[in-house]
């Protein structure tokens, strides 16, 4: 009965252990649900301001067609025209069809979203063949 408790206590702790390190994280950054797809496939720009552990951030959000990419910034083309050159940065998470890539993989004609805060670099850029 003893060893039946003290692995009860055991699994709740870590059940709580988990559920404490989900909230510390989805209010630590911009969810990464908030993606295009959630969105939508229309979106243009968006920008979303986020208080997070005391801190205000403003998330920038562009998509568009990619024009051209260097090494630490793209160009993209918004569908209403916009033409934006937007700084990566050298840590950037760069996504292509679901998977990291370094940004030279990225080519013109894809389309793109960048996730900045501010007028920070972009931290996120997802790409895809649509």
């Amino acid at each position: 009965m003893r060893k039946r408790r003290i692995v009860l206590l055991f699994i709740g702790l870590l059940l709580a252990l988990n559920v404490a390190l989900a909230l510390v994280q989805s209010t630590s950054a911009l969810p990464l649900a908030l993606s295009n797809k959630l969105l939508g496939p229309n979106m243009i720009r968006a920008e979303i301001l986020w208080k997070s552990g005391g801190v205000q951030h403003d998330y920038l959000l562009d998509s568009g067609r990619i024009r051209t990419v260097t090494p630490t910034s793209i160009t993209i083309v918004e569908k209403d025209g916009k033409v934006l050159t937007i700084a990566v940065a050298p840590e950037a998470e760069v996504v292509f069809r679901g998977g990291a890539v370094p940004i030279m993989a990225l080519r013109r004609g894809m389309r793109a979203v960048t996730y900045r805060d501010g007028n920070a670099p972009a931290f996120r850029v997802e790409a895809s063949m649509k």
